[in-house]
């Protein structure tokens, strides 16, 4: 594809030769002759310019090397990701129902969804227009898919669980098991029954291997937009607000409120019965056993301000290295 080609369906302003071919997009480090590449900053258009890439896609405005052939707009991340898009397409699943799948007589799968090879879909079920289950999905009995959900192989979807439109769940994850909750009982732990359920709504994307437990009594929310990565934990009757960003291994309890635009690094950890204020960041490995405030920024365990932290970090530091020096001022101070 012709760089004016590109310019022609997506936009931009283009600088030097229009007439070069484009066969991929990669990052600064592996894009060859034949790539674009694209720079968000100053330090990776310096690597931008002296990479092989034929042509670079920037901000308006920034001062470049007129040695490249460049496509200027306003947002290069969602340039470079329309052009991959379009590239790469994701392959589609034919319409219809494979011969394998097992749908009960019940469940209304519209003409464009899709039902892939060994998957099966319970009583009362509806999946919507351009939805696809792939392989090996499972659906428990009265759920509801949006149009335009993907659902990838090895999802297990339980019963009573509602998902919206254009949501992604990727391999292995595990909508709507139940709940772990138990209290003493004679002859030891009893279950408490979990008689909710769990909502996802629209553009959500869940991670591979993920888990959002059903609630105890109502409803586990995902809120739109939110956005979870690999290997989490959703205990049951949470709420993650909209917008949400919930990166890898990271596990909330019981009735954990995440209000809109929070974000949880890797590997954070929040106590049941917390709320997260909204647009509050939990750093890496960040340990929350109270609720915080909106637009915080907590690190640590127990969770703290994140400057506070690195300078408690610090000082422990400056202790360990200057602890005979100290020994010494505390004996000369307890002799008087």
């Amino acid at each position: 594809m012709r760089i004016s080609e590109i310019v022609e369906r997506f936009g931009g302003e283009l600088e030097g030769d229009g007439s070069l071919e484009v066969r991929g997009i990669k990052g600064v480090e592996f894009a060859g002759p034949d790539d674009a590449t694209f720079a968000l900053d100053e330090k990776l258009l310096t690597s931008a310019e002296a990479s092989p890439a034929c042509c670079v896609i920037v901000s308006r405005g920034v001062r470049c090397s007129p040695a490249k052939t460049l496509i200027r707009c306003d947002s290069p991340n969602r340039y470079a990701a329309d052009l991959l898009e379009f590239l790469h397409p994701t392959p589609a699943l034919e319409p219809g129902v494979h011969a394998s799948a097992l749908v009960d007589e019940s469940a209304e799968v519209a003409e464009t969804a899709s039902v892939g090879p060994h998957a099966t879909v319970g009583r009362n079920c509806s999946i919507a227009s351009g939805a696809q289950l792939m392989s090996c999905v499972s659906l428990g009995d009265d759920c509801a898919i949006g149009e335009d959900t993907v659902i990838h192989p090895n999802v297990t979807v339980y019963s009573h669980t509602r998902i919206g439109a254009r949501v992604i769940i990727h391999a292995g994850a595990v909508i709507g098991a139940d709940g772990f909750g138990y209290f003493p009982d004679a002859g030891g732990l009893r279950k408490w029954p979990h008689v909710g359920n769990v909502v996802i709504e629209d553009d959500v994307e869940i991670g591979a291997n993920t888990c959002i437990d059903r609630a105890k009594f109502g409803t586990t929310l995902i809120e739109r937009g939110a956005k979870i990565d690999n290997l989490v934990q959703v205990a049951h009757n949470c709420r993650v607000g909209r917008g949400a960003i919930l990166a890898g291994q990271t596990g909330l309890s019981g009735s954990v409120v995440l209000e809109e635009g929070v974000t949880c690094a890797g590997q954070v950890g929040i106590v049941d019965h917390v709320t997260i204020g909204r647009g509050a960041t939990l750093t890496a490995q960040t340990g929350a056993i109270a609720d915080i405030a909106p637009g915080a920024v907590e690190f640590g365990m127990p969770s703290k301000p994140r400057r506070r932290a690195l300078q408690e970090a610090a000082m422990l530091g400056f202790l360990a290295e200057n602890r005979k020096t100290l020994r010494k001022l505390i004996r000369s101070a307890d002799r008087g």
